[in-house]
């Protein structure tokens, strides 16, 4: 299969405010879950509430009502979606076809169903029952040196699921658990809080109290990280 080539043009819509607005309302109608999102909404990164999936921006102390930016409003619209992917989807479209997809494509078709398993023969995924899913894991661990293994997850995951995912590595027999939070920020925790102060990024929100020029460059603060806008 030949390679996307990635589309770059200049960007000439809003930055934020009455435009995002639109584009978070055009999101959420088309999700089908308008009203149920958007009371979650006011609630997203808020103290009593839940962090955003879309980024690691720390809850506030002092909130604002409108405490997310357009991307997170939409992670969240797409996490709380009325599509549904069940077998029926996977039996009119092989693997080789979803390859060739964008991931805005595939995002927009939905959350799975069901348990399904890949099937070489036919390039599809096919249905399966819970039972065959977890005895199928459960043999391929059975082979395997447990001290061979790396349980890898998502630093984003809530305490809940990592805690019981830590048990699960646990009882197979190792406690070799990374995840991408340790990925990134091991390295950087150490290195930058030597070199710059500040173990995350190379700047903290109080340099911006003590500046008066800010150069910002690589993405739209507007849509992209308007939480930001606050400190800015």
């Amino acid at each position: 299969m030949a390679k996307r080539k990635p589309y770059v043009k200049p960007y000439k819509g809003p930055a934020g405010g009455w435009g995002s607005l639109k584009s978070v309302s055009n999101i959420l109608l088309r999700e089908k879950a308008p009203l149920t999102t958007a009371h979650e909404l006011m609630r997203q990164n808020k103290a009593d509430g839940f962090m955003c999936v879309s980024c690691a921006w720390a809850k506030p102390a002092d909130a604002h009502p409108f405490e997310f930016c357009e991307n997170g409003a939409k992670a969240t619209a797409w996490e709380l979606g009325a599509g549904e992917v069940g077998p029926g989807f996977f039996a009119k479209h092989a693997l080789t076809e979803l390859l060739g997809w964008s991931d805005h494509e595939l995002e927009k078709v939905g959350r799975l169903t069901h348990p399904m398993r890949f099937d070489r023969a036919s390039d599809k995924y096919v249905p399966c029952e819970w039972s065959e899913a977890f005895a199928a894991i459960g043999a391929e661990l059975k082979q395997l040196d447990p001290k061979s293994t790396i349980f890898y997850a998502s630093g984003r995951a809530s305490l809940e699921t990592s805690y019981m995912y830590a048990l699960f590595a646990r009882l197979y027999g190792h406690n070799n658990l990374p995840d991408s939070s340790n990925m990134c920020h091991e390295t950087t925790g150490t290195a930058l809080k030597k070199s710059v102060g500040s173990p995350v990024g190379t700047v903290t929100l109080e340099d911006f109290d003590q500046t008066d020029c800010v150069f910002f460059f690589g993405q739209n603060v507007g849509s992209n990280s308007p939480r930001m806008l606050h400190s800015l």
